[in-house]
């Protein structure tokens, strides 16, 4: 008979799953959509734009602290002290993460200024298709690279395995059990800044971005779950 704490756990796993899903789909329709907003006006010294930028870095800095708060060693002893088990941290840490990037994807507001650059559509229709077929080339390997690193760990529901198999003292090899969470990173960048349309949001966006992932984030360390295996006696 399934157990609440199985239950539990693979209600949020799903959970995480399916927002996953669709952040996804929102992220491929923001960042890959070959069209943009072009403005020539030059940027207004004032309190109006001001506001904006500061509620778009606002919005980021969330990004930053939420990934890099929920990661640590402190919020997962802070978990174990209100009961919550080990093994939902991941699906909580998925669910979190889409929820702000969600945040980001409907809030941040368009920054007033002409872009970094501007190529029409229709006036280079072979640089717009060379973009399309790149992003979809960069986001199919993105999709293969979670596939390949294991959904089932990415989502939290390998944790709850594990977690049985070290009460049963059958936990599987270290070898078998590394992957990190952070899988085409460079895919990611290359899709935040190679566009037809940079625009002033679209540049803060991708600076921050590609800042975190490449010196923010601790893939080699807490991002990566790794399942200690007992030592055989020589």
């Amino acid at each position: 008979m399934i157990s609440l704490r199985h239950l539990f756990g693979w209600l949020l796993g799903l959970v995480a799953l399916g927002f996953s899903v669709v952040t996804l789909l929102s992220l491929i329709s923001m960042l890959s959509a070959q069209s943009g907003r072009h403005v020539d006006e030059a940027v207004p010294c004032c309190a109006p734009y001001l506001a904006s930028l500061l509620w778009n870095l606002f919005l980021l800095t969330i990004f930053v602290l939420q990934h890099s708060a929920m990661s640590s060693d402190a919020w997962k002893m802070m978990l174990s002290r209100f009961g919550i088990s080990d093994f939902l941290h991941r699906s909580l840490y998925v669910i979190c993460s889409c929820a702000v990037l969600h945040l980001i994807l409907y809030h941040m507001v368009s920054l007033p200024g002409p872009s970094l650059w501007y190529f029409d559509v229709n006036e280079y229709p072979t640089l717009s298709l060379t973009v399309f077929i790149l992003h979809c080339v960069m986001w199919f390997v993105i999709c293969a690279g979670a596939f390949a690193a294991d959904p089932m760990e990415f989502i939290g529901l390998k944790q709850l395995y594990v977690a049985d198999a070290e009460q049963k003292q059958q936990v599987p090899p270290v070898g078998d059990l590394i992957h990190s969470r952070h899988v085409g990173v460079l895919a990611f960048i290359v899709i935040l800044w190679v566009h037809v349309v940079m625009s002033v949001e679209r540049f803060l966006l991708a600076m921050v971005w590609t800042l975190y992932l490449l010196f923010g984030n601790r893939s080699f360390s807490a991002s990566v779950y790794i399942v200690r295996a007992e030592h055989k006696n020589d």
